[in-house]
């Protein structure tokens, strides 16, 4: 039966995009990167990749885009060993080796570039909007970021020392033995302009053990010594980066073992032992960071949204401009040289 995953290579960050596309890339023995503007149907093709592969019993990955989360940035299939990959900004990737490692398909040659050298203005300045739109919401991000943080910085004073490795200790007991593998990074979560969207599902494999934390409490910190663990150990394992902050843990995949903060039925919970009067004492200043929290991460999707918008936009003027004969033609010859 063909299975299909689902998760993000990028998200949108208190720091800008951040994305995994390099080392994703290098996941697959053969990527073929697909070049053109919005709208000239990227997505779409890597979506009927995927369906070839589904067809043929294949495990499918799909990597969805935090920009637009109904398109997609990538296709994987680990039978055929195969990856299909946007390779235009933001996530802007590169062949490697050329004809022998990477193909790459170019619908931009299906595009008028007179109808749309006439219109160079209007594009320039949808894009333009679009760069403000985005850079809005990164400084948004950044102050929800800084709520979070503040948030942490009570917990931190409210977890001595001996119940933080009383915690690590218990977590590191509970990694399994092999299998041996390399390490991975993606996000189960990415802001979106839709909010933070989920793809947990397909993270959560294996043994689930639960952190029972508080929102705010910083989870790079507890989760850090079980990932040297599991890179001591030389396990195989996945690391799915914090959608707001891409350079922090929020779940680590290690063996046939996932530790994470989602909150799932049955699965094994651990919660910090925390000294619960400096907890009540602090109680008005982390309900004014979440507060604070919910209004600047909110303004971000808001911004988020408007940008999508612009770029609904941008994609018309370029859809306008397609040879659909031409495309067509060439989207049939590249399945048609797909892996079977």
């Amino acid at each position: 039966m063909a299975q299909s995953r689902h998760f993000f290579a990028g998200s949108n960050t208190r720091a800008g995009f951040r994305g995994f596309f390099d080392q994703l890339r290098d996941r697959a023995g053969w990527c073929t990167l697909i070049k053109g503007g919005p709208g000239v149907g990227k997505s779409t093709l890597m979506g009927e990749v995927g369906k070839h592969f589904e067809a043929l019993g294949h495990q499918v990955s799909y990597y969805h885009c935090s920009g637009d989360p109904e398109s997609l940035d990538a296709v994987y299939s680990r039978e055929a060993d195969y990856m299909v990959m946007d390779g235009t900004a933001p996530h802007v990737v590169d062949p490697k080796l050329p004809g022998a490692g990477d193909g790459i398909l170019n619908l931009g040659v299906c595009l008028n570039e007179k109808q749309l050298a006439a219109q160079r203005q209007q594009l320039e300045e949808i894009a333009q909007e679009m760069t403000r739109y985005y850079g809005r919401a990164h400084r948004y991000l950044r102050g929800a970021h800084a709520m979070r943080e503040d948030a942490a910085a009570v917990y931190e004073a409210a977890l001595s020392p001996k119940a933080r490795r009383s915690l690590e200790n218990e977590l590191l007991s509970l990694l399994p033995g092999g299998p041996e593998g390399e390490e991975s990074h993606l996000f189960a979560q990415a802001i979106t302009c839709h909010g933070m969207l989920q793809k947990m599902d397909d993270a959560l494999t294996g043994t689930v053990y639960c952190l029972d934390v508080p929102w705010g409490m910083n989870v790079h910190g507890l989760l850090a010594p079980v990932l040297e663990g599991a890179r001591r150990g030389r396990l195989q394992r996945c690391v799915y980066h914090d959608p707001l902050d891409g350079e922090e843990v929020a779940h680590v995949a290690a063996g046939s073992a996932v530790f994470t903060t989602a909150v799932i039925t049955d699965a094994p919970a651990f919660a910090p032992e925390m000294d619960g009067h400096l907890l009540h004492r602090e109680a008005p200043r982390l309900a004014f960071d979440r507060a604070v929290y919910d209004l600047t991460f909110n303004q971000a999707v808001e911004a988020l949204a408007e940008a999508k918008a612009l770029h609904d936009r941008l994609e018309r003027y370029y859809m306008d401009a397609m040879d659909y004969g031409r495309l067509n033609a060439i989207r049939q010859e590249f399945m048609e040289g797909l892996p079977h």
